[in-house]
């Protein structure tokens, strides 16, 4: 080993003597080291230091701008070329900044005594200055390199101690430019554009005036990194000088660019940016395309009815009940979610007798559901958006609501329904896709409208269209009003009945609404009505040797003035006592409903009857 190896260390540290040939001490730069506790030894194939105090190694070499390759000998004589020191850059205080040939940086500091501690700890922050005295415009750069280039050209310039990134300009550099007008020059990459608007933000206020000088505008073809350097470099003084003076004319000064969007806010707009726009219509007056339209009604009225004939015309293109008169459209794509139904027993058939296109229409195979996954096919879920997004229906039922509320939302809790139901709002505005939300209405004595809807009356306020169904006075004769509308007016209640095969048949319009029919339900089916009806029923079985067919007691009522309803509650309570009962004899085609005075012989199944196949209204 030569003297020379591990002097080449002993440089960058500070209070160094000489205890033999090998062995030095000096002050380890890690803690507030009074006396020397670091040693600083040669060894066999490098410089080792330790710490007597328990200073990390890598920690030392790191304070002093050392790498670990540095200590040893092999690496210090191959790399001595390029360790050469290449530029000494001048800070307040005497500090310097050492350029290496490598491009590496180390710090040293005066020791007060004609010597060098090899870092800068302590040292204030302040920039680079090349200039004798800053008094006019000073140019920013990135590095002292820069700088010098500028001041050559007789520019006031200066740079930061530790180029461009974020943090790195101090508000001591800040405080230094205070008073003057200040251009940045920007490097030409991100990290540049990013520091040049940094600094910038930083001095708005301070300095006199603060320009951001771009300059790929006076020169096109920059590289990628390029900077005030290259410029000079490609352009040579003269004209380097007279493209800067350009930039310097023709950029505006910078002003603080507003704050960064807040995603909150930005939501708000004024009445002049939106745009007036006409409600489209899945079923003309009706249901409003991508909204939610809400179907209520009493168990047995006809919902699945309803809404298989709402899909059955939305997918196959044919008109159907609640269409006006002439109305076309063409066949889409249609979805239903139901919980109570079965789709391979019940609901095929009845959306292919309804006239659907079988090939449009869209429903989970829950049976096939071996791993539970459409578990999670709930209102504000994942798998609901993915499901909607994907298939894009332009009508989706859901059968009932309850099936597809979270099993921790309380229905009856409004502020948890609205949360629940919002994400259907947002995804049929996006999407086009139109909710039909089918629910029970429940068993208050006179109520009707929302008052009417069953666990949560949420569900109206977040419907853009209700529609309510129930029996009206007359024999089978059913109604569908629109209870709800917030894009057109009221449409008229439409009369319907249900035939044989499950399919349902206008009968008519009626500007009457549900509250009219359930009070008329009300008044006709009140307690002294129903017992009289009960008498009249019982002994109407006793004259007809105890059983008859559920339709003939049906023309009988009427006739006796008994209203449909008043007969329909007047059997059920017979039934619930156990003093009638039903049966029904004929084959699979010529099927008919008998009700019985219990305690009478029932007919045989052979017994010839007049009646169509239809099931007694219970």
């Amino acid at each position: 080993m030569t003297a020379t190896d591990i002097q080449a260390v002993l440089k960058y540290f500070d209070g160094v003597k000489r205890c033999n040939d090998s062995q030095y001490m000096a002050r380890c730069p890690c803690h507030d080291d009074r006396k020397q506790s670091l040693s600083i030894g040669a060894g066999e194939k490098g410089v080792v230091l330790k710490c007597q105090a328990g200073c990390d190694t890598q920690d030392i070499i790191a304070r002093v701008g050392l790498k670990a390759r540095d200590l040893f000998y092999e690496q210090q004589n191959k790399a001595q070329e390029m360790t050469q020191i290449v530029a000494t850059y001048n800070y307040p205080g005497g500090v310097q900044k050492i350029r290496y040939a490598d491009k590496r940086f180390t710090w040293r500091r005066p020791n007060g005594k004609g010597g060098w501690i090899w870092n800068r700890q302590g040292v204030k922050p302040s920039l680079y200055i090349a200039a004798d005295e800053l008094t006019g415009a000073v140019a920013v750069v990135e590095g002292e390199k820069d700088a010098d280039n500028l001041h050559r050209l007789g520019w006031d310039a200066v740079s930061g101690a530790d180029g461009a990134g974020p943090g790195k300009w101090k508000p001591e550099y800040t405080e230094q430019l205070k008073g003057l007008p200040v251009c940045i020059f920007q490097d030409n990459d991100d990290v540049g554009k990013a520091y040049a608007q940094e600094t910038a933000a930083a001095l708005h206020g301070v300095a006199s005036q603060v320009w951001v000088l771009d300059l790929s505008r006076v020169w096109p073809e920059i590289p990628e990194h390029g900077d005030v350097s290259d410029l000079i470099a490609k352009f040579g003084d003269e004209k380097a000088c007279e493209l800067m003076a350009q930039l310097v004319t023709t950029t505006p000064e910078w002003t603080e660019a507003p704050p960064e969007e807040d995603t909150f806010l930005s939501c708000f707009k004024t009445l002049e940016d939106f745009e007036e726009e006409e409600a489209k219509w899945l079923i003309p007056g009706w249901v409003p395309e991508g909204q939610i339209t809400l179907m209520a009604a009493d168990g047995g009225i006809g919902k699945t009815t309803l809404w298989c004939n709402m899909i059955a015309a939305i997918s196959s293109g044919q008109r159907r009940i609640l269409d006006p008169p002439g109305h076309q459209r063409q066949p889409r794509k249609v979805a239903f979610l139901t919980t109570e139904d079965s789709v391979r027993k019940k609901l095929k058939k009845k959306l292919r007798l309804a006239g659907a296109n079988m090939g449009n229409i869209i429903t989970p195979d829950f049976l096939a559901d071996k791993e539970g996954v459409l578990r999670g096919l709930k209102f504000g879920s994942n798998e609901m958006e993915r499901f909607v997004r994907y298939f894009k229906p332009a009508l989706c039922v859901f059968d009932p609501v309850q099936g597809f509320v979270p099993p921790d939302i309380n229905m009856g809790s409004r502020n948890a329904m609205r949360d629940c139901m919002a994400p259907l709002i947002s995804l049929g505005e996006e999407t086009g896709t139109t909710f039909l939300v089918v629910c029970h209405t429940n068993k208050r004595p006179k109520a009707s409208g929302r008052d009417r809807i069953a666990d949560s009356a949420d569900l109206w306020d977040v419907s853009r269209s209700v529609l309510m169904a129930g029996y009206t006075e007359d024999q089978g004769v059913r109604y569908l009003s629109n209870e709800k509308n917030n894009y057109a007016q009221l449409q008229e209640t439409v009369l319907f009945t249900i035939d044989q095969d499950g399919q349902a048949q206008v009968e008519g319009t009626s500007w009457k609404r549900d509250r009219e029919y359930t009070q008329e339900a009300a008044v006709s089916t009140s307690a002294p009505k129903r017992d009289d009806c009960k008498e009249w029923i019982l002994q109407e079985l006793d004259e007809a040797g105890g059983a008859m067919p559920s339709k003939d007691l049906e023309s009988k009522a009427k006739a006796a003035g008994y209203s449909f309803r008043t007969l329909r509650r007047a059997k059920d309570e017979l039934k619930q006592a156990g003093t009638v009962k039903y049966f029904q004899t004929g084959g699979a085609k010529d099927k008919v409903w008998h009700i019985q005075k219990v305690g009478f012989a029932e007919l045989p199944d052979d017994t010839p009857t007049p009646w169509t196949n239809e099931s007694p209204t219970v």
